[in-house]
């Protein structure tokens, strides 16, 4: 729904090859986080509780020969701990919801590879228990079944493979007097469409799109490239601006 809007805030990045995109966008939010944290936290008091904690720490490590004392000094850790935690949840209050939305965003553009116009690919179609015949699809022009248009359900499941034009289309699939749409995107833009639908269906569980899962670099997804650069970014700007 909010796609469009991000999409004028980002759009640019769709341009952009994704280890780069990604790297953007980690250092973006990375800022923005630790920004927040810095404006709306008690950075003296934040400051103390980390040094205590450090402290309690430090304690707990030559107390290793003295299970008593060091349990004591744990619990001080643990309290003076969750002190400091509850106190960083008032910049996350702030944080969550857009983060969340961005990062359906970017699962829409970065997660898997778009379906390319010409190539073939697969759509899977998952049935309910008990559901039996034939599964049939209908597609419109532009769009090409490559083999035949109606298959045996078997272990719940039917697979077609289709290729088309470059389009956004939706493809009709019937089984059992029943009829459900699945949304296709073939471009050579980086989207497509949802990857898997569900259906509320006494027939139809879900159908789903063959794209590839994006390797951002090396067998590393958006998520765990997002995950690792705003580490780094988070740590280098938190001791550059000396947020705690």
């Amino acid at each position: 729904m909010l796609d469009p809007f991000f999409n004028i805030i980002f759009g640019f990045l769709l341009n952009w090859p994704p280890i780069f995109a990604i790297l953007f966008l980690s250092a973006v939010i990375s800022v923005i986080i630790v920004g927040i944290t810095k404006l709306f936290t008690d950075q003296k008091e934040m400051k103390r509780l980390k040094e205590e904690l450090s402290g309690h720490q430090k304690k707990m490590k030559e107390l290793k020969d003295d299970p008593e004392k060091m349990l004591e000094i744990q619990k001080k850790a643990m309290s003076t701990n969750m002190q400091y935690m509850g106190k960083s949840m008032k910049s996350t209050l702030f944080t969550f919801i857009p983060l969340l939305l961005i990062f359906g965003w970017m699962q829409g553009h970065f997660a898997y590879e778009p379906l390319a116009p010409g190539e073939p690919f697969t759509l899977k179609v998952i049935l309910e228990n008990g559901a039996a015949g034939n599964v049939s699809i209908t597609v419109p022009e532009g769009l090409e079944v490559i083999g035949e248009p109606s298959w045996p359900i078997t272990d719940h499941t039917v697979t077609f493979q289709l290729k088309g034009d470059s389009g956004d289309y939706f493809a009709t699939l019937s089984s059992n007097g029943q009829e459900v749409d699945k949304a296709i995107t073939i471009t050579t833009e980086r989207k497509y469409a949802a990857i898997t639908e569900t259906y509320k269906s006494d027939v139809f569980k879900s159908a789903q799109l063959g794209n590839k899962t994006l390797k951002v670099f090396w067998k590393i997804s958006w998520f765990w490239a997002y995950l690792i650069f705003a580490m780094v970014f988070s740590i280098v700007l938190r001791k550059a601006i000396k947020v705690y």
